[in-house]
């Protein structure tokens, strides 16, 4: 039977902080790192979190791709 590994704190995205917002921003979805898209990127992953009820966003392509397809994805610059 395969092992298990539990997530590790760093898989998930830790939303009161600027540089995981800004990582990812800038490298995940190649947008500035300006406070407001760190503010559309909370409330996206506050839209993730309550839509797949769960407590915590993961650093994963599922969570990437639903920022991608939000109403203010398109908003950020």
């Amino acid at each position: 039977m395969p092992t298990i590994t539990p997530p590790k704190e760093g898989d998930f995205i830790n939303f009161t902080q600027d540089f995981e917002l800004d990582y990812v921003l800038g490298h995940h979805m190649a947008r500035d790192e300006s406070q407001a898209n760190r503010a559309l990127l909370v409330q996206i992953g506050d839209d993730y979190k309550k839509d797949k009820k769960v407590d915590r966003a993961k650093h994963e392509k599922p969570f990437y791709d639903y920022v991608r397809k939000h109403a203010l994805f398109a908003k950020m610059i």
